[in-house]
């Protein structure tokens, strides 16, 4: 920061209680050859004292940095930046060091050119609410939260101030993406010169900071992804209005996946990605999402890994004063061929208590909405030659399923009671492979929820007629094709 050499004067009366009479003068002579002459009576002193004038510092020791969806970093040289619905608004803290004589007016000039002045800036905001212990701040942007905290460090001291205000100490203005800043602390204060009170501007030295202009501010991607616009008129093509419309974000593995494919290699999507270069790289978009893309996702079939459960649910146990879950898993790989289960693998689920039922949740990331699914669930048998007779046992389960949710509620109950439409279960031996088939299940979301729940009474565990052990293989959501 610019210093002045210049030694600033300030001189006070101040009664006293002094005895002595004393007839001394006290008399200066200012560098402009004008005097100023002073005498001290009965009950008067004068006390001199003087100022080197040091400028005020941006409190800058830990600049704070922001972050683009790629890891893309930038450092402001700035006390706080925060970034409001989409806006950038930074924070300028500082500590007042001009003594109160001068009855300073503090404040930040911000502009686009360097060489601030008060009189030559393109915006200029002033204290109007200082905040404790001498500590001044302003934020300059055109959002503004109703709390917003700044954090300061020199040296071996911090503090933290509060802005609770949303008008006061404030530049309101948007600051534009791409763009430098250049900005400076300045006070407006008083002196005497030529016996003349006179109007001076103290100011700190002139710091600038870069707006970043990075690609997921503008809707730009590392990759193509889909735009908002392109997502919508996909949707509207392809998607009945009663079904929820996936987003970008859901449809994007799958969109990763066909464009590995031999078919979605083939198709030319150069006419419908548009680039921009950013900060952090070159930025893409894709404006139109093929037709083939919804062929090829509407019409495979989905087959979910036994092993890739989403969900065992838990019980408070007050031993461990934590949550527990109800049930244990085991992977079991390599079966032999003559058990016929579906993938040669499965996963057996065992109860972790001898009196609770207890739910599994599988899911589908890649369920489309709109489309019918015949969805098979298959079941394996005891493979293991040393399981005992309790194992041997047989089960009850009920199968739901609950499209475009995780949480499984509000599912639909899929083993109903052919006769009464109640909720019911299926009997599951465990000596061979069994499935049941729901023939058709419509999706109305992206994705689904595929729970299992254990449906065995304490009373058929008591009598030795069931079990609580579920012995799931892969499961396969098949689109039906219209006639």
């Amino acid at each position: 920061m610019m210093k002045t050499k210049n030694i600033l004067l300030a001189v006070a009366f101040m009664a006293c209680g002094i005895g002595a009479a004393a007839q001394d003068v006290t008399i200066l002579h200012m560098k402009d050859g004008t005097t100023k002459r002073y005498t001290n009576g009965v009950k008067e002193k004068t006390s001199i004292e003087f100022y080197e004038y040091v400028a005020n510092e941006n409190s800058e020791s830990a600049p704070p940095s922001t972050f683009s969806d790629i890891g893309y970093r930038t450092v402001w040289n700035l006390g706080e930046v925060w970034k409001i619905k989409g806006e950038y608004v930074v924070g300028i803290g500082w500590e007042d060091r001009i003594p109160s004589n001068f009855a300073p007016h503090h404040g930040v000039i911000l502009g686009t050119e360097p060489g601030l002045t008060v009189d030559n800036c393109k915006e200029k905001g002033y204290v109007t609410s200082p905040s404790e212990y001498s500590k001044l701040y302003i934020i300059i942007g055109a959002a503004m939260y109703p709390k917003m905290s700044l954090f300061f460090m020199e040296g071996q001291n911090n503090w933290l101030i509060t802005a609770n205000d949303t008008i006061a100490n404030r530049i309101v203005t948007s600051l534009e993406k791409g763009k430098t800043y250049y900005y400076r602390i300045f006070a407006e204060g008083k002196v005497s010169e030529g016996g003349k009170e006179k109007d001076v501007v103290f100011y700190g030295d002139e710091h600038s900071f870069r707006v970043p202009r990075v690609m997921e501010d503008f809707g730009y991607y590392s990759q193509p992804k889909g735009t908002k616009e392109a997502v919508e008129a996909f949707a509207a093509a392809h998607f009945p209005d009663s079904v929820s419309i996936p987003t970008w974000q859901q449809m994007e593995p799958l969109w990763n996946k066909w464009r590995a494919t031999d078919e979605g290699k083939c198709i030319d999507l150069s006419a419908d990605i548009t680039s921009e270069t950013f900060d952090d790289g070159t930025g893409y978009r894709l404006n139109r999402i093929p037709d083939e893309f919804y062929t090829w996702m509407a019409n495979r079939e989905i087959v979910i890994d036994p092993f890739n459960r989403v969900d065992i649910n838990k019980i408070w146990d007050p031993s461990y004063r934590d949550s527990v879950y109800l049930a244990t898993c085991d992977s079991v790989t390599d079966v032999d061929a003559k058990w016929g289960v579906p993938g040669g693998k499965y996963t057996r689920f065992l109860p972790t208590t001898a009196t609770t039922n207890y739910r599994v949740t599988y899911r589908s990331n890649e369920a489309v909405p709109g489309v019918r699914y015949k969805l098979q669930f298959n079941f394996a048998p005891e493979t293991d030659a040393d399981a005992d007779s309790v194992s041997l046992r047989p089960t009850k389960v009920r199968i739901s399923a609950s499209s475009g949710s995780h949480s499984g509620t509000n599912a639909d109950v899929l083993t109903l009671n052919p006769e009464t439409g109640e909720k019911s279960q299926i009997i599951v031996p465990a000596t061979e492979a069994t499935s049941f088939v729901v023939d058709s299940y419509l999706m109305d979301g992206f994705g689904a929820d595929l729970i299992f729940d254990m449906r065995t009474s304490n009373v058929e565990i008591r009598k030795g007629t069931y079990n609580r052990i579920m012995r799931i293989a892969e499961i396969r959501l098949t689109p039906i094709k219209d006639e």
